[in-house]
């Protein structure tokens, strides 16, 4: 009996030390992979990021040139969009396009993620007039419908940045400063990330928030660590879950934005490559002409709608409390 006794609690001891332990991240990305929604989303999110990346070389025809013997052609096996007023391939314009929504979404939400992260994390553990202020701020950000105020800004914002342009072309002499696109792009970044990341500071701040009273930031707080070193060493590693799933859903809000700005004539305008563009162009003939204004429009729906999986996904993986249930 005492050998068999031996036996089971060495086979036990060895099963133990045989199973690795799991981490928050292996446990997220099992259950991630158990969503078919979340899984339909990446697996679009990976074509379209593809396409951004080699769209200049994979796009049938250049986006810009004219064929003025193929006007407003429906869906053909030489034109798989058709064609546009001008002549030009819808195929190789929405490539180019979607370029364009992956290049302002990751920018975008890069600069949203350090700049919502830090602000509304040290606001939290700072307290006092610099969180009042940055409530505050934040507020006021999130009081105003996001399109007009975007819109607002693009309008307020577009002669500084020229000005800005301007400047920069004549301390360095490079043409780049000249070129209207670059211009778009500046004004887009700065207006979108400005307009984009107070709902991310709030969230943010609210997990702070409730960080702050644990006893390790205590510990950090008694020995004099500085607020930036507990931010970013402590608070910002135990928020990045959120973080992540905020920036994932929200990045297709932002490539919305854009298509919406460039769909007013204020974002991103030609020769530079739009959906918004597309669709604002296209919605001229739309009667007789409807593949001008279904494709851009479908193509549009389907990434933000991809985002939009990929981030429920990510918040029922990420979120302990849901997987619980």
């Amino acid at each position: 009996m005492a050998e068999q006794a031996s036996t089971l609690i060495t086979n036990a001891e060895g099963d133990f030390q045989s199973e690795k332990p799991r981490s928050l991240w292996s446990d997220a990305a099992r259950e991630f992979r158990r969503s078919r929604t979340g899984m339909f989303g990446l697996a679009v999110i990976v074509v379209v990021v593809f396409i951004a990346l080699t769209a200049q070389w994979i796009a049938p025809y250049d986006y810009a040139e004219q064929d003025w013997m193929s006007l407003r052609q429906p869906p053909s096996p030489d034109h798989w969009m058709g064609t546009d007023a001008v002549g030009r391939d819808m195929f190789s314009r929405v490539l180019m396009s979607i370029q364009t929504a992956v290049l302002v979404g990751v920018i975008v939400s890069l600069i949203v993620g350090v700049v919502g992260t830090l602000t509304g994390a040290l606001a939290a553990l700072m307290g006092g007039m610099v969180d009042t202020v940055s409530v505050w701020i934040m507020d006021a950000l999130l009081n105003f419908p996001v399109l007009w105020l975007a819109a607002f800004v693009t309008v307020v914002a577009r002669p500084p940045i020229q000005q800005l342009a301007l400047s920069a072309y004549e301390l360095t002499g490079w043409a780049v400063w000249q070129d209207t696109v670059v211009l778009d792009y500046m004004v887009v970044f700065t207006v979108l990330a400005f307009v984009s990341w107070a709902p991310l500071g709030r969230v943010v701040r609210g997990q702070v928030l409730s960080l702050r009273e644990k006893e390790f930031i205590e510990a950090q707080v008694a020995i004099g660590a500085s607020y930036w070193w507990i931010t970013t060493r402590h608070l910002v590693p135990n928020v990045l879950g959120q973080v992540i799933v905020q920036l994932s859903i929200g990045i297709g809000g932002i490539m919305l934005a854009e298509s919406a700005l460039s769909f007013l004539g204020i974002g991103i305008q030609p020769p530079g490559a739009s959906l918004g563009n597309l669709i604002s162009i296209g919605m001229e003939s739309w009667r007789s002409d409807p593949h001008l204004v279904a494709m851009p429009g479908l193509v549009l729906a389907l990434i933000i709608l991809a985002f939009v999986f990929v981030g429920d996904a990510l918040n029922d993986a990420l979120n302990p409390r849901i997987r619980e249930r």
